[in-house]
Protein backbone atom coordinates (compact mmCIF):
# COMPACT_ATOMS: atom_id res chain seq x y z
CA UNK A 1 0.00 0.00 0.00
CA UNK A 2 1.18 3.52 -0.84
CA UNK A 3 2.89 5.30 2.08
CA UNK A 4 3.41 9.08 2.00
CA UNK A 5 5.05 9.43 5.39
CA UNK A 6 5.61 7.98 8.86
CA UNK A 7 5.11 10.13 11.92
CA UNK A 8 2.73 11.85 14.29
CA UNK A 9 -0.26 14.12 13.77
CA UNK A 10 -1.24 16.48 16.58
CA UNK A 11 -4.28 18.74 16.45
CA UNK A 12 -5.37 21.77 18.45
CA UNK A 13 -8.13 24.28 17.88
CA UNK A 14 -7.22 26.13 14.70
CA UNK A 15 -4.06 24.24 13.82
CA UNK A 16 -2.07 21.03 13.66
CA UNK A 17 1.44 19.56 13.53
CA UNK A 18 2.44 16.74 11.17
CA UNK A 19 5.94 15.59 12.08
CA UNK A 20 8.10 12.61 11.13
CA UNK A 21 9.76 11.19 8.04
CA UNK A 22 8.59 11.96 4.51
CA UNK A 23 8.52 8.95 2.18
CA UNK A 24 6.83 9.66 -1.15
CA UNK A 25 6.13 12.92 -3.03
CA UNK A 26 2.82 14.63 -2.27
CA UNK A 27 0.57 15.28 -5.26
CA UNK A 28 -0.59 18.72 -6.38
CA UNK A 29 -3.06 20.12 -3.86
CA UNK A 30 -4.27 23.28 -2.12
CA UNK A 31 -5.46 23.57 1.48
CA UNK A 32 -7.06 26.45 3.31
CA UNK A 33 -4.59 26.50 6.19
CA UNK A 34 -1.31 28.39 6.11
CA UNK A 35 1.54 25.85 6.16
CA UNK A 36 4.98 26.21 7.68
CA UNK A 37 7.25 23.41 6.45
CA UNK A 38 10.52 22.85 8.32
CA UNK A 39 13.31 20.52 7.23
CA UNK A 40 14.75 18.77 10.28
CA UNK A 41 17.33 16.40 8.74
CA UNK A 42 17.55 18.09 5.35
CA UNK A 43 15.69 20.53 3.11
CA UNK A 44 12.04 20.36 2.17
CA UNK A 45 11.19 20.69 -1.53
CA UNK A 46 8.25 22.42 -3.22
CA UNK A 47 7.06 23.41 -6.65
CA UNK A 48 3.94 25.20 -7.86
CA UNK A 49 3.24 23.00 -10.91
CA UNK A 50 4.19 19.42 -11.92
CA UNK A 51 6.14 20.70 -14.95
CA UNK A 52 8.42 22.93 -12.85
CA UNK A 53 11.68 21.82 -11.17
CA UNK A 54 11.78 21.16 -7.43
CA UNK A 55 13.05 23.99 -5.25
CA UNK A 56 14.82 23.25 -1.95
CA UNK A 57 14.09 25.23 1.21
CA UNK A 58 15.50 24.98 4.75
CA UNK A 59 11.99 26.06 5.77
CA UNK A 60 9.13 27.60 3.82
CA UNK A 61 5.78 29.23 4.42
CA UNK A 62 2.96 28.36 2.03
CA UNK A 63 -0.01 30.75 2.13
CA UNK A 64 -3.58 29.49 2.19
CA UNK A 65 -5.28 28.16 -0.94
CA UNK A 66 -2.01 28.01 -2.94
CA UNK A 67 -1.61 24.98 -5.22
CA UNK A 68 1.72 23.19 -4.67
CA UNK A 69 3.56 19.85 -4.63
CA UNK A 70 5.89 18.63 -1.88
CA UNK A 71 8.66 16.11 -1.28
CA UNK A 72 11.47 15.42 1.21
CA UNK A 73 12.28 11.75 0.59
CA UNK A 74 13.72 9.95 3.60
CA UNK A 75 14.11 13.16 5.61
CA UNK A 76 12.74 14.18 8.98
CA UNK A 77 10.52 17.22 8.62
CA UNK A 78 7.51 18.98 10.08
CA UNK A 79 4.42 20.68 8.70
CA UNK A 80 2.77 23.22 10.98
CA UNK A 81 -0.70 24.40 9.97
CA UNK A 82 -2.67 27.40 11.19
CA UNK A 83 -5.97 28.86 10.04
CA UNK A 84 -5.54 32.13 8.08
CA UNK A 85 -8.53 33.77 9.83
CA UNK A 86 -6.78 33.57 13.20
CA UNK A 87 -4.74 36.45 14.61
CA UNK A 88 -1.53 34.47 14.10
CA UNK A 89 -2.58 33.49 10.58
CA UNK A 90 -3.30 37.08 9.63
CA UNK A 91 0.08 38.23 10.94
CA UNK A 92 1.94 35.45 9.10
CA UNK A 93 0.33 36.48 5.82
CA UNK A 94 1.22 40.11 6.47
CA UNK A 95 4.84 39.20 7.17
CA UNK A 96 5.47 36.55 4.50
CA UNK A 97 2.93 37.38 1.82
CA UNK A 98 -0.21 35.68 0.54
CA UNK A 99 0.65 34.88 -3.08
CA UNK A 100 3.70 32.60 -3.27
CA UNK A 101 5.89 30.16 -1.33
CA UNK A 102 8.23 32.15 0.92
CA UNK A 103 11.73 30.95 1.82
CA UNK A 104 12.64 31.50 5.46
CA UNK A 105 16.03 32.87 6.38
CA UNK A 106 18.55 30.03 6.88
CA UNK A 107 19.37 31.02 10.47
CA UNK A 108 15.69 31.26 11.37
CA UNK A 109 14.99 27.91 9.71
CA UNK A 110 17.87 26.26 11.60
CA UNK A 111 16.48 27.54 14.90
CA UNK A 112 13.02 26.15 14.13
CA UNK A 113 14.45 22.78 13.09
CA UNK A 114 16.60 22.55 16.22
CA UNK A 115 13.64 23.24 18.51
CA UNK A 116 11.49 20.57 16.86
CA UNK A 117 14.37 18.08 16.62
CA UNK A 118 15.19 18.42 20.33
CA UNK A 119 11.64 17.50 21.31
CA UNK A 120 11.34 14.76 18.70
CA UNK A 121 14.60 13.06 19.68
CA UNK A 122 13.81 13.39 23.38
CA UNK A 123 10.58 11.47 22.86
CA UNK A 124 8.39 14.37 23.98
CA UNK A 125 4.69 13.59 24.16
CA UNK A 126 2.08 15.10 21.88
CA UNK A 127 1.20 17.92 24.25
CA UNK A 128 4.80 19.14 24.50
CA UNK A 129 5.33 18.88 20.74
CA UNK A 130 2.06 20.69 20.08
CA UNK A 131 2.99 23.48 22.47
CA UNK A 132 6.37 23.80 20.73
CA UNK A 133 4.63 24.10 17.35
CA UNK A 134 2.19 26.73 18.58
CA UNK A 135 5.03 28.70 20.14
CA UNK A 136 6.96 28.63 16.86
CA UNK A 137 3.96 29.95 14.92
CA UNK A 138 3.33 32.68 17.50
CA UNK A 139 6.97 33.79 17.49
CA UNK A 140 7.07 33.92 13.68
CA UNK A 141 3.90 35.98 13.66
CA UNK A 142 5.30 38.48 16.17
CA UNK A 143 3.62 40.26 19.04
CA UNK A 144 1.93 43.03 17.07
CA UNK A 145 -1.77 42.62 16.29
CA UNK A 146 -2.80 42.08 12.70
CA UNK A 147 -3.20 45.29 10.72
CA UNK A 148 -6.50 44.00 9.33
CA UNK A 149 -8.03 41.32 11.55
CA UNK A 150 -10.77 39.05 10.26
CA UNK A 151 -14.24 40.59 10.30
CA UNK A 152 -15.91 39.54 13.60
CA UNK A 153 -19.09 38.55 11.74
CA UNK A 154 -17.12 35.99 9.75
CA UNK A 155 -15.40 34.75 12.91
CA UNK A 156 -18.83 34.28 14.51
CA UNK A 157 -19.93 32.22 11.52
CA UNK A 158 -16.76 30.11 11.63
CA UNK A 159 -17.42 29.40 15.29
CA UNK A 160 -20.95 28.29 14.42
CA UNK A 161 -19.65 26.07 11.61
CA UNK A 162 -17.20 24.35 13.97
CA UNK A 163 -19.95 23.74 16.55
CA UNK A 164 -22.32 22.24 13.97
CA UNK A 165 -20.07 20.26 11.64
CA UNK A 166 -22.12 17.10 12.11
CA UNK A 167 -25.23 18.89 10.81
CA UNK A 168 -26.30 20.19 7.39
CA UNK A 169 -25.26 23.85 7.11
CA UNK A 170 -26.79 26.36 4.71
CA UNK A 171 -25.67 29.73 3.47
CA UNK A 172 -28.99 31.24 4.54
CA UNK A 173 -28.54 30.08 8.15
CA UNK A 174 -25.02 31.43 8.38
CA UNK A 175 -26.07 34.73 6.79
CA UNK A 176 -28.54 35.13 9.66
CA UNK A 177 -25.74 34.42 12.17
CA UNK A 178 -23.73 37.21 10.52
CA UNK A 179 -26.76 39.52 10.42
CA UNK A 180 -26.44 40.00 6.66
CA UNK A 181 -28.36 39.22 3.51
CA UNK A 182 -27.30 36.05 1.70
CA UNK A 183 -25.70 38.02 -1.13
CA UNK A 184 -23.78 40.33 1.17
CA UNK A 185 -22.68 37.45 3.39
CA UNK A 186 -21.48 35.39 0.41
CA UNK A 187 -19.33 38.30 -0.77
CA UNK A 188 -17.96 39.09 2.70
CA UNK A 189 -17.08 35.47 3.44
CA UNK A 190 -15.04 35.11 0.25
CA UNK A 191 -13.35 38.48 0.82
CA UNK A 192 -12.32 37.54 4.37
CA UNK A 193 -11.36 33.88 3.89
CA UNK A 194 -10.40 33.59 0.22
CA UNK A 195 -12.81 30.69 -0.33
CA UNK A 196 -16.53 30.23 -0.81
CA UNK A 197 -18.70 29.27 2.15
CA UNK A 198 -19.29 25.70 0.96
CA UNK A 199 -15.57 25.13 0.33
CA UNK A 200 -14.76 26.33 3.84
CA UNK A 201 -17.31 23.99 5.38
CA UNK A 202 -15.74 21.07 3.50
CA UNK A 203 -12.28 22.07 4.78
CA UNK A 204 -13.56 22.23 8.36
CA UNK A 205 -15.20 18.82 7.99
CA UNK A 206 -11.99 17.35 6.62
CA UNK A 207 -10.09 18.54 9.68
CA UNK A 208 -12.73 17.09 12.00
CA UNK A 209 -12.55 13.72 10.22
CA UNK A 210 -8.72 13.67 10.21
CA UNK A 211 -8.58 14.49 13.89
CA UNK A 212 -10.96 11.62 14.66
CA UNK A 213 -9.32 9.16 12.27
CA UNK A 214 -5.77 9.79 13.43
CA UNK A 215 -7.08 9.63 16.99
CA UNK A 216 -8.17 6.02 16.59
CA UNK A 217 -11.70 6.21 15.17
CA UNK A 218 -12.28 4.09 12.07
CA UNK A 219 -12.15 6.14 8.87
CA UNK A 220 -15.74 5.18 8.06
CA UNK A 221 -16.94 6.41 11.45
CA UNK A 222 -14.77 9.54 11.18
CA UNK A 223 -16.26 10.33 7.76
CA UNK A 224 -19.82 10.00 9.02
CA UNK A 225 -19.10 12.00 12.19
CA UNK A 226 -17.88 14.90 10.01
CA UNK A 227 -20.94 14.61 7.73
CA UNK A 228 -19.17 13.10 4.72
CA UNK A 229 -21.31 10.77 2.63
CA UNK A 230 -18.82 7.93 3.17
CA UNK A 231 -15.11 7.20 3.56
CA UNK A 232 -14.60 7.43 -0.21
CA UNK A 233 -15.87 11.03 -0.16
CA UNK A 234 -13.48 11.76 2.70
CA UNK A 235 -10.58 10.19 0.78
CA UNK A 236 -11.27 12.22 -2.37
CA UNK A 237 -11.49 15.44 -0.36
CA UNK A 238 -8.26 14.69 1.52
CA UNK A 239 -6.39 13.96 -1.70
CA UNK A 240 -7.57 17.22 -3.26
CA UNK A 241 -6.85 19.39 -0.21
CA UNK A 242 -3.83 17.63 1.33
CA UNK A 243 -2.34 15.70 -1.60
CA UNK A 244 -2.58 12.36 0.24
CA UNK A 245 -5.15 9.81 1.27
CA UNK A 246 -5.78 9.46 5.03
CA UNK A 247 -4.49 5.88 5.09
CA UNK A 248 -1.22 6.71 3.31
CA UNK A 249 0.25 8.23 6.48
CA UNK A 250 1.63 5.66 8.91
CA UNK A 251 1.44 6.77 12.53
CA UNK A 252 4.56 6.33 14.64
CA UNK A 253 3.70 3.34 16.78
CA UNK A 254 6.28 4.23 19.43
CA UNK A 255 4.05 7.02 20.77
CA UNK A 256 0.42 7.36 21.67
CA UNK A 257 -1.01 8.88 18.53
CA UNK A 258 -4.45 9.56 20.02
CA UNK A 259 -3.39 12.16 22.57
CA UNK A 260 -5.01 15.33 21.24
CA UNK A 261 -4.70 18.85 22.56
CA UNK A 262 -7.80 20.62 23.82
Amino acid sequence: MYVSGIGRVIFWEGGSLWIGMAVAPIDSHAHHAIQLAVGISGPVEFKRHPSLPWQKYPAALIPSNLTHLFQAPGRQMAHLFVEPESQIGRRLLERFGAHDICRLDAAEAHSLAASLSDHLNAGSDDQVLGECARRILAELAGSQPAERPTDPRVLAVIGEIVRRLDEPLTLAEMARVAGLSEGRFRHLFVAETGVAFRAYVLWARLNRALRLGFGGTSWTEAAHAANFADSAHLTRTCRRMMGITPTSLRLDQTVQADRLLA
